[in-house]
This record gives C-alpha cells, sequence and structure tokens, in this order.
C-alpha cells in the first residue's frame, strides 16, 4: 500500500468504482449494501470495539479522579468548597442549551 495520501485516495477511488474492496481488493457481492469485504468490515469492527473500550475507560478514569479531587469532571475547571454540583456553571449551561436549545432560566 503506498504511503502518500493521494495515492492511496486513488487506489480506494478505483477499487470502489470495480466493485471491489477498498481495503484488500477482493471482489464484495454485488447485492451487498456494503463497500467492505465481510472479513475487513470484521477486522474494522473488531478495532473499534477495542478502542471505544481503552477510550471509555480512560474517560471513566478521568471523570473519577476529577470528582474525587472537587474539580468540574467535563472542563476540570476547580469548583469552590461551597458549590454543592458536581458540574460547573458553564458545563451546565452549554448541557442546558444542547438538551433545550435555549438558555438555562437564572435562580433568584
Amino acid at each position: 500500500m503506498p504511503n502518500q495520501p493521494k495515492e492511496r485516495r486513488a487506489i480506494y477511488q478505483e477499487r470502489k468504482k470495480q466493485g471491489c474492496c477498498p481495503r484488500c481488493g477482493s471482489k464484495v457481492g454485488k447485492r451487498s449494501k456494503f463497500s467492505y469485504c465481510d472479513d475487513c468490515r470484521k477486522f474494522f469492527r473488531k478495532y473499534s470495539q477495542k478502542n471505544s473500550d481503552y477510550l471509555n475507560e480512560t474517560r471513566k478514569e478521568r471523570y473519577d479522579q476529577r470528582k474525587d479531587s472537587s474539580q468540574c469532571p467535563r472542563c476540570g475547571k476547580s469548583l469552590g468548597k461551597k458549590y454543592t454540583k458536581t458540574i460547573c456553571p458553564a458545563c451546565l449551561d452549554k448541557q442546558y442549551s444542547y438538551n433545550y436549545g435555549k438558555k438555562r432560566p437564572k435562580k433568584k
């Protein structure tokens, strides 16, 4: 496989146009709704699962570590001693606007 992105892209396009798997070049069935062959799809599934397990593990560790040290688990900003919520106000505002599409109402 060539190292240059342009060459790799050209090979990818050529194989896809011929009805072959873009990764390994083996024939893919005409009735298949996927671009990649079964072996390559299996490889990608396994790789993605392994990678996502690792990422989830590290995110969970970072979340727990920040929470224990009284920091916002999302951004790492230090929370005050009297602050009772787990997430900082800025992250709460972001979360509220993402969920509801508007700004969070301020308490009086």
